[in-house]
């Protein structure tokens, strides 16, 4: 009687356990980079740990309530603009784990590069895995498969194909605009100036050299990358990209800058020689697919503000 009582309990006991952390019968399941999450309902409130993820969930139209960097978000990416109302989250490779929790989350977003934090950030809210980074695809394709993943976690597919039709006609209206005033030379560099001597050139797999490539046009860096597609070059590797249109993203330091650009090795480069460099304004080289149409609108201003139109 004794065995069969403990047994009954023992029974009872497994069955109240799975009714508690099993999914609800009408939830579904999203894959993503380190496993599943189950909703009944999409979620609303949002917390994002880098700022692809965020301009990508205010793309989609919702508010993110936790959100790292903000002040520097402004400076760098500048659209979507950021809501009135958020938790600061602190730095992106670092989150303030007390304002994440503080912020109530139903999702937390994150990227491969934090993964490390996986397990401790899945103890405030399941947590959904999404890179755009450190793959061997084209950035801009990974920003809208991005995209499409939120879209879908938040009920929000329709928005997302909309947001993705968007930025492709921005990206492919600034193409016409540069064609309007260069023609058919259509081979670029893309650069980074961190000082006189190193420099960030950006490669096919980079964001703004995917959008580049969308856009029509060749990048002549066919060098190696790493991955977040940029190569740490020096003066030498900038020979090497010849005559080609010469786009520098700033902010770059104004001495270093002003040594740069006044010494005799900088104009002897091809593309000094030719005059085809182009001052870009500070744009998110490590962004989501609005920071992709952002630079090619503003390499579009660029390139034809300075040929005169």
């Amino acid at each position: 009687m004794r065995n069969r009582l403990i047994t009954s309990f023992a029974s009872t006991c497994m069955l109240l356990t799975g009714t508690m952390f099993a999914a609800p019968a009408s939830a579904e399941t999203y894959t993503h980079e380190m496993g599943t999450v189950n909703f009944a309902s999409p979620p609303t409130r949002i917390a994002v740990t880098n700022w692809a993820l965020t301009e990508s969930v205010l793309a989609l139209g919702i508010d993110p309530v936790a959100i790292p960097e903000s002040d520097a978000y402004r400076d760098w990416v500048v659209e979507p603009a950021l809501p009135d109302h958020f938790a600061d989250l602190g730095t992106r490779v670092a989150p303030n784990f007390e304002a994440l929790r503080d912020s109530r989350p139903e999702v937390i977003l994150i990227s491969a590069e934090i993964a490390m934090a996986y397990d401790k950030l899945s103890a405030f809210a399941p947590t959904v895995v999404y890179s755009i980074y450190n793959t061997d695809a084209l950035a801009i394709d990974k920003a809208e498969e991005l995209l499409r993943h939120i879209g879908k976690l938040t009920g929000r597919s329709d928005k997302a194909e909309d947001v993705i039709a968007s930025a492709n006609q921005r990206i492919a209206k600034a193409a016409q605009r540069i064609r309007a005033v260069i023609g058919d030379d259509n081979d670029f560099a893309i650069v980074r100036i961190l000082d006189d001597a190193h420099f960030r050139i950006h490669g096919t797999t980079s964001l703004f050299g995917s959008t580049l490539a969308r856009m029509g046009f060749n990048n002549v860096w066919k060098g190696e990358v790493n991955g977040w597609g940029f190569f740490n070059g020096d003066i030498a590797n900038l020979a090497k990209l010849g005559p080609a249109h010469f786009a520098y993203i700033e902010p770059t330091p104004k001495p270093e800058k002003a040594k740069l650009f006044n010494s005799a090795v900088w104009k002897a480069l091809p593309f000094t020689r030719k005059n085809t460099v182009y001052q870009v304004p500070a744009s998110w080289t490590f962004g989501g697919l609005l920071s992709g149409a952002r630079f090619a609108e503003q390499l579009a201003d660029a390139v034809t503000t300075a040929n005169g139109s």
